[in-house]
C-alpha cells in the first residue's frame, strides 16, 4: 500500500507541475527629448520706471507681466549626463545705469524626473548663464504653475547715468542643453 501511495503522490505531482507557456518579445525604443516651452507665451514683460511720491526717495520699478513659467520634458541618451536651461541678452541693448534681473524660483508643480536645481537671481547678459542645472529624464506638467517660476527685475545700477528718454525692446533666448 505504501508503494502505491508514493506512486499516486508522484503522479499527481507530474500531472500539477506541467505548464503551458508562450513567449512573446517586445520591443521599446525611447527617443532622446529635448522640448522647452515659457508660459504664458502670448505676452510681453513689460517693465517701466516710476517717479517716487514724495522727493527724495527712490525710484520703483513698475511690472506688468513680469513673471514667466519654464515648461519643459527631457530624457537623454546614454551619451549625456543632464541638460542645463541657459538664458541671455539675444538683441538690444539695456539702458545705460539700469540692471536686468531674472530670480529663478524652485521647481513647482506636477511632474516628475531629475527636474534640476534653480539659481536664483542673476543678472542678464548677452553671455549665456545657467538658470536651472542636472536636469535629467523630466518632465515639468505644462502651462502656469508649472516647472520654474520666472521673476524679470530691474534695478537701478547707476543713477548718473540714467535717461529718462531711453527705452530698449529687448529680445531674450532660453534654451535646453546637454551638459
Amino acid at each position: 500500500m505504501k508503494i502505491l501511495t508514493i506512486l499516486l503522490s508522484l503522479v499527481v505531482f507530474v500531472v500539477k507541475g506541467q505548464s503551458n507557456e508562450a513567449s512573446r518579445y517586445a520591443t521599446f525604443k525611447l527617443k532622446e527629448i529635448a522640448l522647452l516651452n515659457i508660459e504664458p507665451s502670448n505676452t510681453s514683460v513689460i517693465l517701466n520706471l516710476e517717479s517716487p511720491k514724495l522727493p527724495g526717495e527712490k525710484m520703483t520699478t513698475k511690472a506688468v507681466n513680469n513673471t514667466k513659467w519654464i515648461n519643459f520634458t527631457s530624457s537623454l541618451t546614454n551619451k549625456s549626463s543632464s541638460r542645463n536651461i541657459s538664458i541671455k541678452i539675444e538683441d538690444g541693448e539695456i539702458p545705460p545705469g539700469i540692471l536686468l534681473k531674472i530670480k529663478t524660483d524652485s521647481y513647482q508643480g506636477n511632474g516628475k524626473g531629475k527636474l534640476g536645481s534653480n539659481s536664483n537671481i542673476i543678472t542678464l547678459s548677452k553671455k549665456s548663464q545657467t538658470i536651472v542645472s542636472d536636469i535629467g529624464g523630466a518632465y515639468t506638467g505644462h502651462g502656469l504653475y508649472n516647472g520654474y517660476k520666472l521673476t524679470y527685475l530691474l534695478d537701478i545700477d547707476n543713477y548718473k547715468l540714467l535717461n529718462m528718454d531711453n527705452s530698449e525692446t529687448l529680445t531674450i533666448s532660453l534654451t535646453l542643453t546637454d551638459f
